[in-house]
């Protein structure tokens, strides 16, 4: 490899050196040269490492499971607190990225509890693609280890044209994927389904969803409920209600 011929020559140029001082200074360079030597080895196994994680994980981490919480205080006002079990594909992590996707008018509030989160909002460069948060760690996660991530925002709807549907990106093996729905503001007359469907991430036709479940509204707890477990790969999933 390129870095074992430049240590080659170094290691050459070095004992030719250390030939012109006397026994103390002899051992001193060698006892540098091999330190210099053990650091080179060490940041080739570390560049080594870090280049093939990067290129089987551009993402940097594996989403294992998540829980969607999004109540509807009233008919404007909306929050979301979305909880991510991940496992680190990076020898240190020290922040994640959040991808979400709001239809609304004004930016969401974006903080939370268990992150540090300064709250600005990265812009998708495309048209319907996704804004970005920035979740840093306490301390980094190693390699394989895992965390929850939290993500919390608050949003207002006050013109009426946030849609009201929760997707969710399925692009590598998650065991449970759980939505939960409060329309807090609802009357006891209110009794209308919700629907659970999937589309093709790639798809040609992006606004057409097949139709998986009828989701039934909790009068108790004003709410929809949904579990998936195991889902496949390549989709988005999506619980779409009525205001």
């Amino acid at each position: 490899m390129w870095w074992m011929t430049i240590i080659s020559a170094i290691s050459g140029i070095v004992s030719l050196g250390v030939m012109a001082f006397s026994d103390t200074h002899k051992a001193l360079i060698s006892l540098i040269a091999i330190i210099f030597f053990l650091l080179a080895i060490l940041c080739s196994i570390w560049y080594t490492i870090n280049k093939f994680l990067q290129n089987n994980y551009p993402k940097e981490f594996l989403i294992l499971s998540q829980f969607s919480k999004y109540i509807y205080k009233d008919e404007t006002h909306m929050t979301l607190d979305a909880y991510r079990l991940i496992q680190s594909k990076k020898t240190f992590l020290s922040s994640c990225n959040w991808g979400f996707s709001w239809t609304g008018k004004h930016d969401p509030i974006i903080k939370s509890d268990l992150q540090k989160c300064d709250g600005k909002i990265i812009k998708s460069s495309s048209n319907g693609g996704y804004d970005h948060i920035l979740l840093k760690f306490d301390k980094p996660l190693f390699y394989n280890e895992s965390a929850v991530v939290h993500f919390h925002a608050d949003m207002i709807d006050t013109e009426g044209i946030a849609q009201p549907h929760l997707d969710i990106k399925i692009e590598e093996p998650r065991s449970v994927v759980d939505y939960r729905v409060i329309l807090a503001y609802k009357d006891s007359s209110f009794n209308k389904n919700a629907t659970f469907k999937r589309r093709l991430i790639h798809s040609s036709t992006p606004n057409e969803f097949e139709e998986i479940a009828v989701v039934p509204f909790n009068a108790i707890s004003k709410s929809y409920d949904y579990v998936l477990t195991n889902p496949e790969i390549g989709y988005f999933y999506r619980l779409e209600w009525e205001k």
